[in-house]
């Protein structure tokens, strides 16, 4: 188990910053889409593609 929490802490670190806005923003600050979308001043579909790519990203360890 600690190998897996170190890849997926090292694929976080590493995660493009698009991504890591949007992902933090989601899991860790609890804004759904539309807050997101306002924050970032982008849309909801491009909210969506960046958290799919930040889950790649994780899972993966790419983008």
């Amino acid at each position: 188990m600690d190998a897996e929490l170190r890849r997926l802490r090292r694929n976080l670190e590493t995660m493009p910053e698009p991504e890591r806005q949007v992902f933090d923003r989601a899991r860790y600050r609890d804004l759904d889409y539309i807050q997101i979308a306002d924050e970032l001043d982008i849309t909801i579909l491009e909210v969506e593609q960046l958290m799919a790519s930040a889950m790649r990203h994780l899972v993966r360890g790419d983008a």
